[in-house]
């Protein structure tokens, strides 16, 4: 047990002494993208993710542009990544009539988008998901996202996608800071001031 928690140690303190380095981006200035731009592919996405939370996958892929040939839809969790409308189609509703999925709740936020082209418009944003896949317990988690929009017709049209997952050292830092309640600072502080002399 001990080597296990020092292996543990050892990785979780590798990965942050390298997460440490990055974190200097925080350090840049803010980052440059269209605000206006931004609301308006946000107001999509919460169309998207209600679509998509009540599984009506119809509606879900007439939000993606079908006139576009070369759509792209890169899952996490599929390898590799799909390209074209039949195994994008086939991704969404595998087996018509059959659900894979108890309940699933997506939400984005943190849209930072730019323009392309007059009509393309390219976002990354964050995506938070609590997933119930039958038979199983229910997970939650979070995926960085980047994605190619088009406007058609004065609408905003998905054309390709795809799931940056952080590496597992980098996520499992994260995991574990989101943890820590908000009110240790303080003790903290608390217990330096009830060490001094």
């Amino acid at each position: 047990m001990r080597i296990a928690i020092a292996v543990f140690c050892f990785f979780i303190a590798a990965g942050t002494a390298t997460a440490n380095t990055h974190d200097n981006f925080d350090r840049l200035p803010p980052p440059d993208f269209d605000a206006g731009l931004s609301a308006e592919l946000q107001q999509f996405l919460n169309a998207y993710a209600a679509a998509y939370n009540r599984q009506d996958y119809d509606a879900l892929l007439g939000m993606w542009d079908d006139e576009f040939p070369h759509p792209v839809y890169l899952a996490e969790e599929v390898d590799p990544p799909m390209l074209g409308w039949n195994r994008i189609r086939g991704y969404f509703n595998p087996k018509p009539g059959f659900t894979v999925l108890d309940g699933i709740r997506n939400t984005y936020t943190d849209v930072r988008a730019n323009y392309l082209a007059e009509d393309i418009a390219i976002a990354t944003y964050k995506l938070r998901f609590d997933i119930k896949v039958k038979r199983q317990k229910a997970m939650s988690s979070w995926d960085r996202v980047m994605a190619v929009f088009r406007r058609r017709d004065g609408q905003w049209k998905l054309a390709a996608y795809a799931e940056a997952p952080m590496a597992p050292l980098t996520m499992v830092r994260r995991m574990l800071q989101e943890q820590v309640p908000e009110d240790f600072s303080d003790y903290i502080k608390e217990q330096r001031d009830a060490a001094r002399p």
